[in-house]
């Protein structure tokens, strides 16, 4: 798949619909073509990669207890989760209708507007599709994707463990993405320092090296020199 998958995967999709509506007018060359075409997409599929570029919605709740991480793959589902917190929290503001009653987006807008010991900060990022071979780790201005080789398996345990505790107990910002965990990478807290495993220091602080506030540690993420590889 080229940069262009999406495209290229619909052109597959097509071709193979071809091929079946008017299977003598293929030749055995382009058949086997497009047999192996079909198998290497299969392949991915299989693998759960998305052989082309989507983009995430991702939000971020600043409050006097730290932050809390939201990510979804659209603009409903993020305000749905922010419609969720709101509700929650309601009576922290000056306002007496019943949350219930007013859809998703009026419910953040409100909260957020009357609420001033908090701020939300939205952005959306791409994920890129991932390649056979990379030289580079996937980079924006914003964020780096690594592999979740660079930390230890029970490194990945207490990620999902610190991502259900409340924020003001983590050690450090995490959100758990359901492929990996999209980590804060702020310099970590003196008092929980030791908490933080030796190998995720490491990858965190390269991300900061890079420039990027955020790290998104995912299974098919790029693997750099330099950094510590585990088998999972």
């Amino acid at each position: 798949m080229s940069a262009n998958a999406r495209r290229d995967f619909a052109q597959l999709l097509a071709g193979a619909r071809m091929a079946l509506q008017n299977p003598d007018r293929r030749s055995e060359e382009t058949r086997l073509r497009l047999v192996d075409q079909l198998a290497k997409a299969e392949g991915l599929i299989e693998t759960h990669m998305v052989p082309w570029e989507i983009a995430v919605h991702v939000a971020r709740i600043d409050h006097r207890h730290g932050s809390e991480f939201f990510a979804a793959l659209t603009r409903q589902a993020l305000m749905a989760q922010f419609g969720s917190y709101c509700r929650i929290w309601w009576s922290e503001i000056d306002d007496k209708r019943d949350p219930a009653d007013l859809d998703d987006d009026a419910v953040a807008s409100t909260y957020f507007d009357r609420h001033h010991g908090e701020c939300l900060e939205t952005d959306m990022i791409s994920i890129p599709a991932p390649e056979a071979l990379v030289t580079m780790p996937v980079r924006s201005d914003r964020y780096v994707t690594l592999s979740n080789h660079h930390i230890q398996p029970s490194t990945g345990d207490l990620l999902d463990e610190w991502a259900r505790l409340p924020p003001e107990d983590r050690p450090l910002g995490v959100a758990e993405t359901g492929y990996g965990w999209f980590v804060l990478t702020d310099p970590i807290h003196q008092d929980s320092v030791e908490e933080v495993p030796v190998e995720l220091t490491a990858v965190l602080s390269f991300a900061r090296d890079q420039g990027c506030r955020y790290l998104l540690l995912d299974r098919d993420g790029d693997e750099v020199n330099g950094l510590n590889h585990f088998d999972w």
